[in-house]
């Protein structure tokens, strides 16, 4: 652990170079641009939003819309309406038990249509009493025990917070590489998006998590992934068709050499692009930058120096 510390001490100098190169060909009106990204990040949620609470939680675990959180209430009977919105916990209060009634409910609702872009894989969920200290996340991790586990397509139909990787990669030269999501791709196809992100699944580290996304999507080896440093995190909150979105977006830098391209390898980006700093902010302002990797960019060209 010291070791590795050190050596990403190392590589910041380096990492911090191909930001400032970017940040120095941007006009004030473009910083602009990115400062009201991160400024945006966090949306209040919507005046009729229900917020649901895992048994005696201090703070909402997930917010329904009104139709989401009538439907559960004339289905199941063991939601429950109180004062402050709806209450939900199984007999035992534990993570299997909770795991398995979730999973048996996420699968009752995609039989009914509601919940759509099923992966098969799940999420897991801490709740703020465990993961929060001082308003932000610790980083998730094995050691710290998670309320239960989900399949991750449900998480915006019970507005749960999630977590996620995004790689920045920039060049020597300042430039950045963008991909652009496949049209197939559930969310967001289309648009363009960091050279690397993910959803971070049930026992996952964020390194692994950063390592296999890097393969997976850009054809990036592992000993390059392995040089992405930290640089804190962003949450996002915002209204979506399917519910509501809140996720941690854990932010990495990676300088990328002049003779590693980028090449999919699963199908989920439909082509790469070396972008200008001009390029990528009009790309932001034009709204066809995904709004999770504008605010990674953003904050990793307005906060640089932060290693977590």
């Amino acid at each position: 652990m010291i070791l590795d510390h050190y050596r990403a001490k190392e590589r910041l100098p380096v990492i911090k170079t191909c930001i400032q190169k970017f940040q120095s060909a941007l006009s004030a009106a473009e910083r602009q641009v990115l400062q009201q990204c991160l400024q945006q990040a966090m949306q209040v949620s919507p005046e009729d939003a229900v917020p649901w609470y895992l048994s005696d939680a201090q703070s909402p675990t997930g917010y329904f819309t009104p139709e989401h959180a009538h439907l559960i209430l004339n289905w199941r009977q063991e939601w429950k309406r109180v004062p402050h919105g709806l209450v939900w916990d199984t007999p035992e209060r534990s993570h299997a038990s909770r795991s398995l009634a979730l999973a048996e409910l996420a699968l009752a609702l995609r039989e009914l249509g509601h919940i759509t872009g099923w992966r098969n894989e799940k999420f897991s969920y801490w709740s703020d009493a465990d993961i929060l200290s001082q308003g932000r996340c610790a980083e998730p991790a094995a050691a710290l025990k998670s309320a239960f586990e989900m399949e991750r397509a449900a998480f915006r139909f019970f507005g749960l917070r999630s977590h996620a990787v995004h790689v920045n990669g920039f060049t020597e030269e300042g430039f950045m590489w963008c991909g652009r999501r496949s049209l197939s791709k559930p969310t967001d196809p289309g648009m363009l998006d960091n050279i690397a992100a993910g959803g971070l699944p049930v026992h996952e580290s964020l390194q692994s998590c950063v390592v296999r996304e890097m393969a997976e999507e850009a054809g990036l080896s592992e000993g390059l992934a392995l040089t992405a440093l930290a640089n804190g995190q962003v949450t996002t909150c915002r209204a979506v068709a399917r519910g509501w979105h809140h996720e941690v977006l854990w932010v990495y830098n990676l300088r990328v050499p002049a003779d590693a391209q980028p090449l999919n390898q699963d199908g989920e980006v439909a082509e790469f692009s070396l972008l200008s700093p001009t390029q990528v902010v009009e790309a932001i302002a034009a709204k066809s930058m995904t709004v999770d990797a504008a605010c990674v960019i953003s904050h990793a060209v307005l906060h640089p120096t932060v290693l977590a």
